[in-house]
Formats: structure tokens, sequence, C-alpha cells
């Protein structure tokens, strides 16, 4: 906590006397946080605190949402897609079919 005191205090001085190392800081600060990022609006809108969510961005609610997955991210992975599967009746006879059905792995290649 004293060391939390301590640089509080510096910067408090630093701003004080005029530093331009806090302009800097002001000016970065301004182009990298511009708004607040997606995740967080997402935790908004799920805490359902309606001054919370009136205070969100116009294109963040206008924009429709789902109930189970309010703003998901733009980059999700869908992993719920069934992979491609061949069919069997394009290969082998049937009692290869009728293996085929009991073992699912069973191959008539060597």
């Amino acid at each position: 906590m004293s060391w939390l005191e301590e640089n509080v205090h510096e910067v408090l001085q630093a701003v004080d006397a005029g530093d331009p190392a806090v302009e800097a800081c002001e000016n970065r600060r301004k182009v990298l946080y511009q708004r607040a990022p997606r995740n967080i609006h997402r935790h908004v809108i799920l805490s359902e605190i309606k001054e919370a969510v009136a205070a969100l961005p116009s294109d963040v609610t206008t924009q429709s949402v789902m109930g189970f997955d309010p703003l998901p991210p733009l980059d999700t992975i869908y992993s719920y897609v069934r992979p491609e599967r061949l069919s069997p009746v394009s290969h082998g006879n049937t009692i290869a079919l009728f293996f085929r059905s009991l073992l699912p792995n069973y191959t008539t290649e060597l």
C-alpha cells in the first residue's frame, strides 16, 4: 500500500508541474481507449442493470441480440459442426454393410 501511495504522490506532482510526459500519455490514452471493448459491452448486457445497459453506445443496443449469446465474439469458432461422413451404401456389399453397422470402424481394405 505504501508503494501505491508513493507512486500516486509522484504522479500528482508530475501533473501539477506540467510534465510533458503527462500530456503524451493522455494523448496516447485517447487513441488507444476510444470505447469499451466488445466483451465489456457483452458483460453489461448480461448483467441486466438497466442504468448500465442504457449507457451503452447506440450501435450496440440497436443490433439484434440473441438471449443465449449476446454480442458473440467476432472470431467465433463453431465447434458443433458434424464432420462429413462417407455414405456406406456406396462402399461394399451387404455383409460389409452389416459389419459396419455393428463396428463403425470396420473396413474391408487391408
